[in-house]
């Protein structure tokens, strides 16, 4: 059997620093003695925290590729960054720094692209500290590009394979299908299904769809809807998912499973 070498924990080991140099040089270092390191040493400190929390919280980024896997790990740390970095008074480099800083690996991560990440995160994901989730859009997002939303009976998507496209009611009484951003999909859930059972959530691919998707605010609520005034093709369609109600009713983004994300 092989012995693996004790490694001493960091911040034991940094502890132990302070105390060798106090027994072996007589200093007691204090804080004013980091003064010119500290804010780069809470930074590093920080992303690796941050990348340490992510490895914890979805451990199947190990499994993916790994341009994937840095790219997704990259991103997320960097949206966990900019939630606890201004909570800890730390200086925080620019998202155009950042994709700067990115573009060192064998990645590419648009400015719009990563826009788009970002505002999911702050609207859907991170209210509900949901990484495992954000790391599954994250990941969809970079394989197919801008993603839409569908929901739907199971009954309707069985009728869409057999027939090779999806035509709901909405086609031909409205003239579109309704889709909806991500962040629009759980209100989009509770306030039209909620009494709706053996639901399934379509995850549609924009540059893959066949017909003319138009954003806009029919309601006048101050809230664009991406509508598609067109049958769907079926090959736009990336991923189909349970949509389904916990004990209290409340509908969740089926993205806890990411073995059938893959």
């Amino acid at each position: 059997m092989t012995k693996h070498a004790y490694v001493e924990p960091i911040l034991e080991k940094m502890a132990r620093i302070n105390d060798l140099i106090d027994a072996t040089l007589g200093i007691e270092l204090t804080d004013e003695d980091f003064s010119d390191g500290r804010e780069e040493l809470l930074h590093i400190y920080c992303h690796e925290a941050c990348h340490a929390a992510l490895a914890h919280c979805v451990p199947w980024l190990h499994d993916l590729p790994e341009s994937e896997h840095t790219l997704v790990d990259e991103v997320l740390a960097r949206l966990l960054e900019k939630v606890f970095a201004p909570r800890l008074g730390l200086f925080l480099h620019s998202d155009d720094e950042f994709l700067v800083e990115l573009s060192m690996y064998p990645v590419d991560l648009p400015s719009g692209t990563f826009e788009r990440l970002d505002a999911a995160w702050q609207s859907t994901f991170w209210p509900r500290q949901d990484l495992d989730g954000m790391a599954v859009y994250t990941l969809m997002t970079l394989r197919h590009g801008e993603l839409v939303y569908h929901i739907l009976p199971r009954a309707d998507w069985k009728a869409a394979k057999k027939a090779g496209a999806y035509r709901p009611a909405s086609l031909k009484d409205q003239g579109f299908i309704h889709f909806s951003r991500v962040e629009q999909v759980l209100p989009v859930a509770a306030n039209f299904y909620s009494a709706q059972r053996d639901l399934l959530l379509l995850t549609i691919a924009v540059e893959k769809l066949e017909g003319e998707i138009i954003y806009e605010d029919l309601l006048g609520e101050g809230q664009r809807f991406p509508h598609l005034y067109d049958a769907l093709n079926l090959d736009a369609v990336v991923a189909v998912k349970e949509f389904i109600q916990d004990e209290a009713g409340t509908f969740r983004l089926p993205y806890t499973q990411p073995k059938g994300w893959k």
